[in-house]
């Protein structure tokens, strides 16, 4: 990472799917370092109680991801949190998931996709015991991006009114008459959009530059900005 940011026409680097125990305080510190790596980390947990995650042959749980999500905060400034987590693998109790649901809440993460287990043949899991039905594994998926939904829409509504460095990418799929871009924030495809619905008089913003924007409605996912500069 290092050797990258000196790479001096590079405008952004983003470290992506970070192992929860391979983050150490230099890779934390490094990122904090260098303007051009995006304040951003994308770390797939899985799961948040101990035993679910004993079950899928991974360590950590709440309590410690929780302390790590602490640092991550406390080095990075602004950083941009993503994680994913399987609800409904094999033997997951109400008990189990409500772990789950109550990390979220405390996370409070930028970013979250949740999937519901499903069998794939060869894999570990498959010869586990205790499948649940697919119905009650939809239900949890559902509940736990509704506690996300509530997170997310109160996070985003925080930045109307403020200004992020914009890469525009070009016509909107939601509307010919919108621009679409994402900022340091949106690692591309998985995250949230930018949707460009005004632009500084005498501006003719190119697919691929970088402008300044100002954010000026937030919905529960997808951000609205006018172009400044």
């Amino acid at each position: 990472l290092e050797r990258l940011a000196a790479i001096e026409p590079l405008r952004w680097i983003r470290f992506l799917y970070a192992y929860p125990n391979k983050i150490t305080a230099r890779l934390l510190e490094t990122i904090a370092a260098h303007d051009k790596i995006c304040s951003y980390m994308d770390v797939p947990l899985q799961h948040a109680s101990p035993m679910v995650l004993k079950r899928m042959k991974r360590g950590g749980g709440a309590e410690i991801f929780l302390r790590s999500i602490e640092k991550m905060r406390r080095t990075i400034p602004d950083v941009a949190l993503r994680t994913s987590f399987i609800v409904g693998f094999p033997g997951e109790t109400e008990k189990e998931f409500e772990e789950l649901c109550d990390f979220v809440r405390a996370a409070e993460f930028d970013w979250m996709g949740t999937f519901g287990y499903s069998d794939q043949e060869g894999a570990a899991a498959f010869s586990l015991e205790e499948k649940l039905p697919s119905r009650e594994i939809e239900g949890r998926r559902k509940h736990l991006m509704q506690i996300q939904r509530r997170i997310s829409k109160r996070k985003k509504k925080a930045l109307i009114g403020k200004e992020f460095d914009l890469l525009l990418e070009g016509t909107s799929e939601e509307s010919d008459l919108l621009l679409e871009g994402r900022t340091a924030m949106h690692a591309p495809e998985i995250d949230g959009k930018v949707l460009i619905s005004d632009i500084a008089e005498g501006l003719r913003p190119q697919p691929g530059e970088f402008y300044r924007c100002q954010i000026t409605e937030a919905h529960d996912y997808d951000l609205v900005a006018r172009i400044v500069s």
